[in-house]
């Protein structure tokens, strides 16, 4: 009987060992995870203020949009294009692999939340920027609106945008509604529905600036906007206590 109860004893300690180990590693990629979304969005917004200023040629970083230093004749591509995808999968990544697990509880449906910031301009916005480029930039000479979506590369950047524009429009208050069913999320919840209201107003302002001086500026203001809820977001999961994965 005690070499029985002494084996169960040891079972117990090595079972307990590999849960402790799978649940430090977890956590090492949560952490990991949110780094790289933190990362991406400095490096986002960073991009869109250096190259916009390096890309000249008519160019003005004040009047034109981000999306041109990605087009066919944009002279910095090189630079533009990787940021683009890699800041896009980094930000995914995080929505995919670390914020829906901390919003995940058995009792609860799956958290639409933060799918939602997974297809939101941040994430899946930037990586269709990587792919599918507009044909040219407004700055160029002869380039309007229809020439610089002729290509079918050019529609689909404007059709992934629009895409992405409505999961971003709709995920701060997602993300409130799911934090007041968390305790542990449930203080973030009201903060979380204001940064929605100041999503909106910043889509408000962009649009009413549209084909102005100052267009370039109110959408890189909006790009810090939404990149800046994506670093709080991402803060606040490393903050939280881990739960348990859903079974």
């Amino acid at each position: 009987m005690t070499a029985v109860a002494s084996g169960r004893t040891v079972g117990i300690m090595v079972t307990t060992r590999t849960v402790e180990q799978a649940g430090a590693g977890r956590r090492q990629r949560v952490v990991a995870l949110c780094i790289g979304a933190v990362v991406a969005q400095v490096l986002f917004v960073g991009a869109a203020l250096v190259v916009g200023a390096l890309e000249g040629h008519g160019y003005q970083a004040a009047r034109h949009d981000v999306s041109d230093l990605g087009a066919l004749t944009a002279h910095h591509v090189a630079i533009w294009l990787p940021v683009m995808g890699i800041t896009g999968a980094l930000t995914m990544a995080f929505a995919i692999g670390a914020l829906r697990p901390a919003l995940s509880r058995p009792d609860l449906g799956p958290p639409i939340s933060a799918w939602l910031v997974a297809v939101s301009l941040p994430a899946l916005d930037n990586l269709g920027d990587a792919f599918f480029r507009l044909d040219c930039r407004m700055a160029d000479a002869g380039c309007t609106a229809a020439a610089s979506t002729a290509s079918w590369h050019g529609k689909m950047h404007y059709a992934v945008f629009f895409l992405a524009a409505i999961p971003t429009l709709v995920a701060p208050f997602a993300l409130a509604r799911r934090m007041t069913r968390l305790v542990e999320w449930l203080d973030l919840a009201p903060a979380v529905r204001r940064f929605g209201l100041v999503v909106i107003a910043g889509f408000v302002v962009t649009l009413a600036t549209t084909d102005t001086g100052v267009q370039g500026w109110t959408q890189r203001g909006l790009i810090a906007i939404v990149c800046g809820g994506i670093v709080a977001l991402a803060l606040q999961v490393v903050r939280r206590p881990a739960t348990p994965p859903r079974g």
